[in-house]
């Protein structure tokens, strides 16, 4: 048996690996091209590592690699595999930042950019993590009831005032974090509940939630003015994935299969942005409607058209 004589800037933990990783794309079949895409990085930075011809420390480049192989063989929990997007990566990003300095994070995106299914990923990978979902017809009271649900366990009893205390007893100064996606339907009064929250608490809250939700607090001097000046991360709009990131979903999803660059183009102009249209819409329909035929622009036109009455992404 021989070994590998790795340069002296691959340390031992990048040799172990690299080998792990030639074993894991043994099993499943998959190509090198095809773990760099689902990575999200280059092709040729990928083959350089493995010949170990790579200039410089490869340990970043081998970390995305490594948390994209994980994501991929968790991903039967999912309707789809988890793909570490730009939009997946803002997220956690939102939610370390309210965690770690026990204050507002404020995450917006238009419709379908991926933010509630990395949200959910998030909540699910990190313990003492609270995930709730507003609604248009909540109350103060309805989300004081909710909240006491989801973090004490049950609707606490008393008024809604020593419920809201439960919650406030149950989370202070604990390393818990809270996230409120739909969060731009939230009414003022709402808002200074969580406000109170993550004041009495002493924890983080993300607000999550479309476009609107940046221009529902981000007027100067208005009444949001309290929660403004507690947020410690509030990023752009997210209006759409990126080209990299809808390659990395179509790779994640056709599994093994090499998928060529001018596919990816396609499937990702007909989506505009959006991943659940690439994911839902799109790649499912490739699946149902494929039949056997070779993966091609044309067929992606096709499906685009007949199954989803999209017009022409050319």
């Amino acid at each position: 048996m021989t070994t590998t004589a790795w340069p002296g800037h691959y340390t031992p933990a990048d040799a172990t690996l690299i080998e792990r990783m030639r074993a894991w794309m043994d099993e499943r079949k998959y190509s090198q091209a095809s773990l760099a895409r689902l990575a999200r990085i280059s092709s040729s930075s990928l083959n350089q590592i493995l010949k170990g011809s790579y200039a410089t420390s490869p340990s970043k480049l081998l970390a995305n690699v490594e948390s994209a192989m994980r994501n991929f063989d968790e991903g039967g929990r999912d309707t789809s595999v988890a793909v570490e997007t730009s939009v997946y990566k803002m997220a956690f990003a939102a939610c370390s930042m309210a965690r770690r300095y026990r204050n507002f994070a404020v995450f917006s995106g238009f419709v379908g950019t991926g933010k509630t299914f990395a949200l959910k990923r998030y909540a699910r990978k990190n313990p003492n993590t609270f995930l709730i979902e507003a609604t248009p017809t909540m109350t103060p009271q309805s989300l004081v009831r909710l909240l006491s649900r989801t973090v004490v366990g049950v609707d606490a009893k008393g008024s809604i005032d020593d419920k809201f205390r439960a919650v406030v007893d149950a989370l202070r100064n604990t390393d818990s974090l809270l996230i409120v996606d739909e969060a731009e339907t939230l009414t003022p009064h709402q808002l200074h509940t969580l406000r109170r929250l993550r004041d009495l608490a002493n924890i983080g809250i993300v607000l999550a939630g479309t476009e609107y939700l940046a221009g529902l607090i981000k007027p100067e001097r208005g009444q949001f003015d309290q929660i403004r000046s507690r947020c410690g991360f509030w990023p752009e709009t997210v209006r759409g994935i990126t080209e990299d990131d809808a390659a990395a979903l179509v790779q994640a999803n056709l599994g093994t299969e090499e998928v060529p660059d001018a596919v990816v183009q396609r499937l990702y102009a007909h989506s505009r942005g959006s991943a659940r249209m690439l994911v839902e819409g799109l790649l499912a329909g490739l699946k149902e409607f494929r039949r056997g035929r070779p993966l091609s622009v044309a067929l992606v036109d096709s499906v685009a058209k007949d199954a989803l009455c999209l017009q022409s992404a050319a």
